[in-house]
């Protein structure tokens, strides 16, 4: 997969929610809400560990949906829980982006040396 593979993704993203809004459908927010709470609720225990996860994925990989993340947190688990979850998915992230950005040029300068 080549450089440019982010520019397709976001182009088919904004190709279906154009769709999706041309179609009549739109965009119900409540309604959207009321689906990720209710997916937050099947997961149960692990909703918490799993929004993490991702979470901190997001911020670590910069993808701008990282805001969206922290602004769905209060809605999903409340504001203590929240609080602890963006607090962890931040600190969480800031360590594999170190990690990333400390080992990746070790592997392609060995790779030159070699």
């Amino acid at each position: 997969m080549g450089r440019g593979w982010w520019w397709k993704v976001a182009l088919l993203a904004v190709a279906v929610a154009v769709w999706r809004g041309w179609q009549g459908g739109g965009w119900d927010r409540e309604e959207s809400f009321r689906l990720v709470r209710e997916w937050s609720e099947k997961l149960g225990i692990w909703a918490i560990p799993l929004y993490v996860s991702v979470h901190t994925i997001s911020i670590a990989l910069c993808l701008p949906s990282a805001i969206f993340f922290e602004t769905a947190a209060p809605l999903l688990f409340g504001f203590f829980p929240s609080v602890l979850c963006v607090f962890s998915a931040k600190i969480l992230a800031a360590s594999l982006s170190f990690s990333i950005g400390r080992f990746i040029p070790l592997f392609h300068i060995s790779s030159l040396i070699f």
